[in-house]
């Protein structure tokens, strides 16, 4: 399948002649680096982002995605090929509502969530405890645009995956889009049918810590999805699989990653 989709420099899905991102080609590293969630803050930024990439080492996720800019994006790579992972950046941007401004419906589309990126309309604006922006909103531009946007970056172990990702999100497909990052299909259904302009954060009353979604802003999460109501049989899975793979390779953090959500109502 792989043949499938290369092409020179550049990568072509089927017959379309829509060029997709270009993969970083990674060498086969025998000493695999599994790394400590608090040592990967220092590449990929904040705790949620690190726990994603830890997930997806140790193979309880198949694809994730995530947003960079353009100056953080070299130590991605890096990384990357050091750890055999391939990664699809994004054909567009993402321009993340600073509180001040508003986009009118024509410019934006909603996309499904995860790591608290959502294209759509702008009212959310909060900064996490590393004074990163975090939002639910933000409006996509072209990856020729000046402003400093945002780019979505597909990471999987396996090559067709991760450009499925890219694919199905440059095409505006949430559900298959949410279906490749491992999400149940009950919690696409209720994001695909609850998120809108008006209800741009549908989150429900944390009741276990499991599937507590409240203290995301200063990133403590299991889950980067919105489940379908809070004792989501499916998502409480996900998480307490995710939950007891970050216990055994950072158990501090995963002690004050449960001390955290379950303070805050999620016991």
């Amino acid at each position: 399948m792989r043949g499938l989709f290369k092409c020179f420099g550049g990568l072509l899905l089927h017959s379309s002649f829509l060029t997709l991102p270009p993969l970083f080609t990674i060498h086969i590293n025998p000493a695999l680096l599994y790394e400590s969630c608090s040592h990967l803050r220092s590449i990929f930024g904040s705790k949620t982002k690190s726990q994603e990439i830890l997930l997806l080492l140790k193979d309880a996720k198949e694809v994730v995605r995530q947003g960079f800019y353009e100056k953080e994006l070299p130590a991605v790579e890096q990384f990357c090929q050091k750890n055999n992972l391939f990664l699809a950046k994004s054909k567009f941007k993402v321009l993340l509502a600073d509180g001040e401004k508003e986009y009118t419906k024509p410019q934006v589309e909603l996309q499904m969530i995860d790591c608290g990126l959502v294209l759509g309309d702008c009212h959310i604006v909060q900064k996490n405890s590393c004074g990163r922006v975090y939002s639910n909103l933000g409006m996509r531009i072209s990856e020729e645009d000046p402003r400093p946007g945002m780019f979505f970056i597909y990471f999987s172990k396996n090559e067709k995956k991760a450009l499925l990702a890219s694919y199905a999100e440059l095409m505006n497909r949430p559900r298959e889009l949410g279906i490749l990052l491992g999400y149940p299909e009950c919690c696409i259904n209720y994001f695909c049918q609850q998120f809108r302009e008006d209800n741009p954060n549908p989150q429900h009353q944390p009741t276990n810590f499991l599937t507590n979604l409240s203290l995301r802003v200063q990133d403590y999460a299991l889950l980067s999805h919105f489940p379908c109501h809070s004792e989501c049989a499916e998502s409480k899975k996900l998480a307490q699989k995710y939950f007891e793979v970050i216990a055994q390779a950072d158990s501090g953090w995963a002690g004050e990653l449960r001390e955290k959500l379950e303070q805050s109502g999620g016991k």
